[in-house]
């Protein structure tokens, strides 16, 4: 007998929607089926649409920057991303510059995960690294990971990994089946920028951070990720020129590229106001002409993923930055409204199907996570229902995080999650948490190969 059965949604799985019944059993799904099979429980959808939970690949939980420590750890993150629909995310380790930090700051990762409620993998960061790129790639490897984060910036506190060695790193990803990650800002532009600025505020953050300054390094990425024919992946991509930039160099079986709600649905005119501290984030909000070519990118399949980068801090810690952009903890939070934004900019049933592709089938695809982000017999029984009729205004009050605002507040939008199921139990159930005793399970990831040439 089953578990669980999900009976009359709308499935959308990426490529179609069709009406079907779905059964689960220990975690996986057993049948998709219009016939009415014997289950323990069942749960009625009709009228809700129904998808593969999605995943994330780009979360900051408990990220200590010093003084400060992003707002949501590993239990409140993923509470509020479940709300958001999400069953799988990939946070990160902490940046390692030599080969005998590895273990320590995996199992710090580890340990600090354990309160997750859903699934949860990560991705190696490295920083000025001191280690063979080989040794890295396989010690990367033998810890369950498949993806390496890297810096193209941040020189000043050693965060930046140099060209000759991302090069070395990417002409062996496709070898030993591993991915290069990229934050993708060219270090001397920002470093020329930072010079003419006596005193940096959080409304100079356009100017700190120019659009050229992401289109020269990732022009740069997906050049070498061409001709070394890797495997490259730049994270929060904001600025669609250069996304339309990077098209021309016909370089997209090597390189993918992700981009987050925020470059999408807000815009730099917020940095005109006096509480433009709450919006410092790196790269910074473009301009609206930037969000109209990036959502085009978005439309047109230039965007492979969708992440949130989210990463919130207290109202306080960003006020008393207010006047020293230097000293400013940077991110802003996502996880629980991201597909509900981008499902509002077109709520058609083809988008549907868009956003499970960006939010879910490519992400699982991109990274390795076979057993995820997909609606198919034998795959971990990952789901969201998303109610479409569902009236409601984003706020902090009615959200799940522990910061203590929102970018988004007072956005009237149309849709929700209501229930969501992590390897066949309810984490969220009638808009309710009830995944209090369930604990995600670390994700491990083998060697991935994208198709490329």
């Amino acid at each position: 007998m089953n578990d669980l059965g999900i009976i009359g949604g709308k499935i959308f799985d990426g490529a179609r929607s069709y009406i079907a019944n779905i059964y689960i059993r220990d975690g996986r799904i057993t049948a998709i089926t219009s016939d009415y099979l014997e289950s323990k429980e069942d749960y009625p959808a009709v009228g809700k649409y129904v998808m593969p939970g999605l995943i994330d690949p780009h979360v900051h939980f408990s990220l200590s920057l010093g003084k400060y420590r992003s707002a949501d750890d590993f239990e409140s993150g993923s509470i509020s991303a479940a709300f958001g629909g999400i069953t799988t995310y990939i946070d990160f380790l902490d940046p390692v510059t030599h080969e005998d930090e590895i273990d320590e700051k995996f199992l710090k990762r580890l340990e600090e995960a354990k309160s997750s409620h859903i699934d949860y993998s990560f991705h190696m960061t490295i920083a000025h690294p001191d280690i063979d790129p080989v040794i890295l790639a396989k010690r990367t490897l033998a810890l369950g990971i498949n993806s390496i984060k890297t810096f193209t910036t941040y020189s000043t506190s050693n965060r930046m990994t140099d060209n000759g060695y991302i090069l070395d790193l990417l002409s062996i990803t496709k070898k030993y089946g591993i991915i290069e990650t990229f934050h993708a800002e060219d270090d001397a532009i920002i470093l020329h920028r930072s010079k003419m600025k006596k005193k940096q505020l959080p409304q100079d953050l356009p100017f700190l951070h120019p659009y050229e300054s992401e289109m020269s390094a990732a022009m740069s990425i997906a050049a070498m990720a061409k001709m070394t024919n890797g495997q490259a992946y730049i994270v929060h991509n904001s600025s669609g020129i250069s996304v339309k930039m990077i098209k021309k160099l016909d370089a997209s079986a090597n390189l993918r590229l992700e981009t987050c709600p925020q470059y999408i649905c807000l815009n730099d005119d917020l940095y005109e106001r006096d509480d433009a501290y709450l919006y410092t984030l790196v790269p910074p909000l473009r301009s609206r002409l930037e969000s109209v070519y990036l959502h085009k990118a978005f439309k047109d399949g230039s965007i492979s993923t969708v992440g949130t980068d989210h990463c919130p801090f207290k109202k306080a810690e960003k006020f008393e930055n207010r006047f020293n952009y230097d000293s400013m903890p940077n991110g802003i939070g996502g996880v629980e409204t991201s597909f509900v934004l981008l499902y509002n900019m077109d709520r058609s049933e083809k988008n549907v199907n868009t956003l499970v592709n960006m939010q879910s089938v490519n992400v699982a695809e991109t990274f390795g996570l076979k057993n995820k982000g997909k609606i198919a017999i034998g795959a971990d029984a990952d789901i969201a229902i998303f109610d479409p009729s569902v009236k409601w205004t984003i706020s902090i009050s009615n959200l799940h995080t522990k910061a203590d605002y929102t970018p988004y507040e007072g956005t009237d939008v149309i849709g929700k999650f209501i229930s969501v199921i992590s390897r066949g139990r309810f984490v969220i159930k009638d808009g309710e948490f009830v995944g209090k005793r369930l604990k995600g399970k670390f994700v491990k990831r083998r060697k991935v190969f994208w198709p490329t040439r």
